[in-house]
């Protein structure tokens, strides 16, 4: 597990992404593929830690217009974005992610998307997400994967300079982000703390293979017509847990 930031305080954190650029999310294709692993939200009461600008709430807001939905983030920069943005039909609150003010057992679904890298504690915050969960929701989860990019993720220390290693590593690598805290996460890593965190993982996909690929110059034009059918084959092979982008519905563990 490399990591980088672990060391600010908390109020140093919420601070630099306050101060940060708004980066738009993963875009339609990510979103897509994150409410097909929800299931259906009508009248659901759902809630999205983490959930910057808002795009996924403005996504869930436009296919299930019943759907209850609050939305957290440590930024309050970014809650007031979203507030002017899609998420204006949320309730939306400043808050950490490792400490919701919410009741337990009171949304049917929890959305963490691309967020537990960006926490000093995610085991916590899963614990809060398995809390807050009723008895019969499920959690959407989604991390980038380490084992997705290896073995670049092993080779940062060796790469010189901020701008070489902006090429030739993943942008999911502490050594080469612009987030204040990052943590980066192997496929292994990743189930144990979702099961330290008492949650089960009941169904995973993956999203883009070996897109590192796309940052070498010779491989991207093979990347690119590659890349449709490592989509369809992989998973059919077993391959998941080898994308860069995990995705997971879980349910509460047994007591």
């Amino acid at each position: 597990m490399l990591k980088t930031g672990h060391g600010l305080s908390d109020a140093d954190i919420r601070a630099r992404y306050d101060a940060a650029p708004h980066r738009a999310g993963l875009g339609p294709e990510f979103l897509a593929r994150v409410l097909a692993l929800a299931g259906d939200l009508d009248a659901l009461t759902v809630l999205d830690l983490g959930c910057g600008q808002g795009e996924l709430l403005a996504a869930i807001a436009r296919r299930y217009p019943r759907a209850r939905l609050l939305g957290l983030d440590a930024s309050t920069v970014r809650v007031h974005t979203a507030l002017r943005g899609g998420g204006a039909r949320a309730t939306l609150v400043a808050a950490s992610a490792e400490a919701p003010p919410f009741r337990a057992g009171s949304f049917d679904r929890v959305f963490c998307t691309e967020t537990l890298e960006h926490l000093k504690l995610p085991e916590r915050c899963v614990g809060e997400i398995a809390r807050l969960l009723a008895p019969d929701g499920r959690a959407i989860l989604t991390v980038p994967n380490a084992t997705g990019f290896a073995p670049f993720h092993r080779l940062g220390a060796l790469v010189p300079g901020r701008w070489l290693r902006s090429r030739l590593l993943p942008y999911e690598h502490p050594l080469n982000t612009d987030q204040p805290i990052d943590t980066c996460f192997t496929y292994g890593e990743i189930a144990g703390l979702v099961r330290r965190g008492g949650l089960e993982i009941e169904a995973l996909a993956g999203w883009r293979y070996f897109r590192y690929l796309e940052m070498l110059p010779v491989a991207r034009a093979v990347y690119g017509w590659c890349a449709p059918a490592l989509e369809t084959w992989l998973p059919r092979l077993g391959g998941v847990r080898f994308a860069y982008n995990l995705l997971l519905r879980c349910r509460r563990g047994e007591a």
